[in-house]
């Protein structure tokens, strides 16, 4: 059995509680994490014919190209909670809370929706009982709050589940600074998300996502503490750079849209980088609020446990200020769900991992500015279509 899981917190949190429940079970499997989905990184995971697949935190909304590479598999399971897109066969299971009315959003992350899973498929066993589950409820959590899902304040849905068996468990205290974990030397829950942010995404390409998952299973930690201080040091510097040079060339802009591409300039970081540096870019204030926030970053051709990938990919991030989330609440503008798919499809890359405000993509190298010009004109349909 292959797991295939994000490299984000929610997706190694993902990764971690499908780990510890097929441990248990007594299953054999490897866990692979993946920065993004695309059609040459879904084909090399599906080359071995006879494995079954499971897809944590990712795979929702590209359900139908999994579907069209996973004929030959015994059993693909796709958990997820981004917003499903796309028909797939009968061999595929796609437990994704979208499908059932739940918010993807708000109401649970990937590492909720894990944490449901695995709880009952060791129920099943039966191999579970009621004191065992506060390991997978924090875990939970900690995706919640990996994925901004904590900014009204409170969890909501099956997130505060996961936080009220979680806190009455141990697992979790309350605390001045929000919640404080036992298991991980006391270190606040924001911390620790912090920490799987720069093993699994600044650190991808080193290895450091499985040590993000030992960490949460309470292995290495001292090792995971080490690496987090050097990957912060690289980043910060990175970071710094690209930053001073926005300053004086300040970024480039559309009408509606504003962007950085940094190509190969962070390597050896993660591509998931780039999210997190236009959210430093939001905070410096040197984005324009009204406009979204978009960033480019160069795939790597060679991607731990998936090998060379024979196409040149190009990540995209996606992030809106303040001001802008307020326009697209107020339904002035479209959300990332609406737009990031829809322009993306245009210059035939892969969407998966959009939410309302922020959003991750995928296209070939080179067709940067023509995903711009994408966004304008899915923009323009849609102030168009609305004024009909």
């Amino acid at each position: 059995m292959t797991v295939v899981h994000h490299n984000d917190a929610d997706g190694i949190a993902a990764g971690a509680i499908l780990s510890h429940a097929l441990s248990i079970a007594g299953l054999d499997f490897r866990l692979l994490p993946v920065e993004k989905v695309h059609e040459p990184i879904i084909s090399k995971v599906h080359a071995d014919s006879g494995s079954i697949i499971v897809y944590a935190d990712l795979g929702g909304q590209s359900s139908g190209m999994i579907g069209r590479y996973s004929f030959d598999n015994p059993l693909v399971i796709i958990l997820d909670h981004h917003l499903p897109g796309g028909d797939v066969p009968a061999n595929v299971v796609h437990l994704n809370v979208e499908r059932f009315g739940i918010s993807g959003d708000d109401d649970a992350s990937g590492a909720s929706v894990c944490a449901i899973f695995a709880r009952e498929l060791l129920r099943e066993a039966p191999l579970l009982s009621a004191h065992d589950e506060g390991l997978p409820s924090l875990l939970g959590v900690l995706g919640a709050i990996g994925d901004g899902q904590d900014q009204k304040g409170s969890l909501t849905g099956i997130n505060l589940m996961l936080l009220e068996t979680a806190l009455s468990q141990g697992e979790l205290i309350k605390s001045p600074d929000g919640f404080t974990i036992p298991r991980y030397m006391n270190r606040t829950a924001r911390e620790v998300v912090e920490m799987l942010n720069l093993l699994g995404s600044i650190g991808f390409y080193s290895g450091s996502a499985q040590t993000g998952v030992d960490f949460l299973l309470g292995e290495d930690q001292d090792r995971a503490f080490q690496v987090c201080g050097q990957l912060e040091e690289m980043k910060t510097s990175l970071f710094t750079r690209e930053t001073q040079a926005i300053r004086t060339q300040r970024l480039t802009e559309t009408k509606h849209v504003q962007w950085v591409d940094v190509q190969d300039r962070f390597s050896p970081m993660g591509v998931k980088a780039i999210g997190l540096f236009l959210e430093h870019l939001i905070h410096e204030g040197l984005a324009a609020p009204e406009k979204y926030l978009i960033g480019f970053q160069h795939l790597p051709a060679e991607m731990p446990g998936i090998g060379t990938l024979k196409q040149s990919l190009t990540k995209i991030s996606a992030r809106v200020t303040a001001e802008l989330k307020k326009s697209i609440q107020l339904g002035d503008l479209p959300d990332f769900m609406t737009l990031i798919p829809r322009a993306t499809a245009l210059v035939s890359g892969t969407a998966d991992g959009c939410h309302r405000f922020t959003a991750a993509s995928v296209i070939q190298q080179g067709q940067e500015e023509e995903f711009i010009t994408s966004m304008e004109t899915v923009l323009d349909q849609t102030r168009k279509n609305r004024s009909e």
